[in-house]
């Protein structure tokens, strides 16, 4: 049964061989938890506070470096901040990527597909191309809401690799921030801020 927790979730990001990927440590009354659900993957490094929505807790042990590690996990399923302090925390010892580490990841068939290289003629063909890959990381309907530079609220429920696909395209294809507060991208234009 889902809990709600009061807090500072304080997350760093890290660098590893699939890319980067957050962490964090929720600091509670109740304790101290780890936090390494792909929600996390859209926010800045930085100490947020507010209410957390906890489904379960439960102990989690990988091997990195030569060393076991064992800790207590929150996953983390909702996250409502009444404060937002975005920039670079303390260094941490390296962890690995929860890609790796969690058993429960499943890749994608065609996650990894070769696309054949093709040569654009004209603006049409360049525009029907970004309008598939749209379409293909970020589904219809919100590939509608980017064309239109709308508001988008990405899913971080599902399939982590394609998650992180999602924050990139948004990120460094099609000039989006994250407004963290609302858990939303929007595209730079707007004017919405932090």
């Amino acid at each position: 049964m889902p809990v709600k927790l009061s807090g500072t979730l304080v997350i760093k990001v890290i660098t590893g061989r699939n890319g980067q990927f957050s962490v964090g440590d929720l600091l509670t009354p109740e304790g101290e938890f780890k936090v390494k659900d792909s929600i996390l993957d859209q926010f800045e490094e930085g100490r947020y506070e507010g209410d957390f929505i906890v489904d379960r807790f439960y102990m989690s042990s990988y091997v990195s470096r030569g060393k076991s590690t064992t800790e207590i996990r929150a996953q983390v399923s909702d996250i409502s901040l009444s404060e937002a302090i975005e920039g670079e925390q303390e260094a941490s010892p390296s962890e690995p990527d929860p890609i790796v580490t969690d058993v429960q990841h499943v890749q994608p068939a065609d996650s990894n597909a070769i696309v054949p290289a093709a040569v654009l003629l004209n603006d049409e063909v360049q525009q029907d191309t970004q309008k598939d890959e749209l379409i293909e990381v970020l589904g219809i309907e919100l590939a509608e809401l980017a064309r239109n530079s709308m508001p988008i609220k990405l899913d971080p429920l599902g399939d982590r690799t394609l998650f992180r696909r999602q924050i990139r395209l948004l990120k460094e294809s099609l000039g989006y921030e994250f407004i963290s507060k609302e858990q939303t991208w929007h595209p730079v234009t707007t004017g919405a801020g932090s």
